[in-house]
């Protein structure tokens, strides 16, 4: 029961505070004419102050764009062979020359996301969690598909028993438990989900079931 209330409560969450977007066609002209087949997904850029933010979400990438469709490289392969490489640090692999990486890996695509906010508030009686992500994909010869920016946030919610001090020792301690331990993944996947599902999300790759019908629908209205 607790399990369905904090998916419920995740969902109202991303629904109010995920960063809304209107459908634009046109915006995905560059995304259509080029299909890519394989999106090569690169060590995000960590802004925030925790270290564990990069690995965290380059865990939670893959599974979204696999659904969607396309053939998505091994994160950790990626991240070893770019070492021997010798690109040790994400802010050196996003500097690259986006025709050398996809060249190393012969993808069509790269998945480039910069971590802007990834952090526990803690003020006494509650305690907010928030991430914010910036996502952008550029073809094999670097031109620009796509982009999104997702920002999350999440505060514990406290049902009132009529009774203050006890509402306020319940306050206390949730925002306790908020802040050992937040609830970064559940955040992580929503915003990923946002991005790759909203209204301007990515079109379905080449191994989707919709892939087809999509691109007809496309083809259709030009």
């Amino acid at each position: 029961m607790r399990a369905l209330k904090l998916s419920l409560v995740f969902f109202v969450v991303a629904l109010v505070t995920g960063c809304a977007t209107t459908g634009n066609p046109d915006r995905l002209d560059a995304f259509h004419n080029a299909s890519p087949k394989s999106i090569l997904v690169v060590p995000p850029v960590n802004m925030s102050t925790d270290v564990q933010s990069t690995t965290s979400l380059l865990a939670t990438l893959p599974f979204y764009l696999a659904e969607k469709g396309y053939y998505v490289f091994p994160v950790n392969t990626v991240k070893t062979l770019l070492e021997y490489e010798g690109y040790y640090e994400p802010a050196e692999v996003h500097a690259a020359p986006p025709e050398q990486l996809a060249n190393l890996f012969k993808a069509d695509s790269i998945l480039y996301v910069t971590i802007h906010e990834w952090t526990s508030r803690y003020m006494l009686l509650t305690t907010t969690t928030e991430v914010d992500f910036e996502y952008r994909i550029v073809n094999a010869d670097g031109a620009e598909l796509w982009t999104a920016r997702q920002r999350m946030t999440y505060t514990p919610d406290n049902n009132s028993s009529g009774n203050p001090l006890v509402d306020l020792l319940a306050m206390a301690v949730t925002a306790a438990v908020e802040r050992a331990a937040p609830n970064y993944l559940p955040l992580t996947r929503q915003a990923n989900a946002a991005a790759f599902y909203g209204v301007n999300g990515v079109p379905p790759g080449p191994y989707s079931p919709t892939y087809e019908q999509y691109y007809k629908r496309v083809n259709a209205a030009k």
